[in-house]
């Protein structure tokens, strides 16, 4: 048997989501500081593809779940999924909200919201394959 040729193949997910109370989002003024200082003071870029354009902050713990969470598994989690550190820096303080940049990864449009590529949009695994792809490959069909 041969190697498997390179191929596109489409798959069709459907989430059903319980999704709890809760009241209309908006902006915190914790969530604008948190994202001023990643983006704006720390000028970290897309953490798939590294660009520094059309920027936006993603909650690793979604926020309209929050109020289904468990706060001592989401530091949990974040011990893990640790993207810039600050868990590491406070590891041991409650998280209290969806909004504390301990659980922010700063994303561009695309990696964030785009169908084709977006963390809202694939799987985990295809959407962490795309930082990891060699230079060059694209992953999913729109190109980064």
């Amino acid at each position: 048997m041969g190697d498997t040729p390179a191929h596109e193949q489409r798959e069709t997910i459907t989430e059903c989501i319980e999704y709890p109370e809760h009241v209309q989002r908006t902006e915190s003024g914790e969530f604008r500081a948190n994202k001023r200082r990643l983006v704006r003071q720390m000028k970290i870029p897309c953490w798939v593809c590294g660009t520094h354009d059309n920027l936006e902050v993603h909650h690793l713990h979604e926020w309209s779940l929050w109020n289904d969470l468990d706060p001592e598994k989401v530091l949990d989690a974040l011990h893990v999924y640790d993207y810039y550190g600050f868990t590491k820096a406070d590891p041991e303080t409650p998280i209290k909200s969806p909004d504390d940049i301990r659980n922010l990864v700063v994303l561009c449009a695309d990696h964030h919201r785009a169908v084709e590529m977006g963390i809202h949009r694939l799987t985990g695994e295809i959407w962490l394959a795309q930082r990891a792809a060699k230079p060059g490959i694209t992953i999913t069909r729109k190109k980064a």
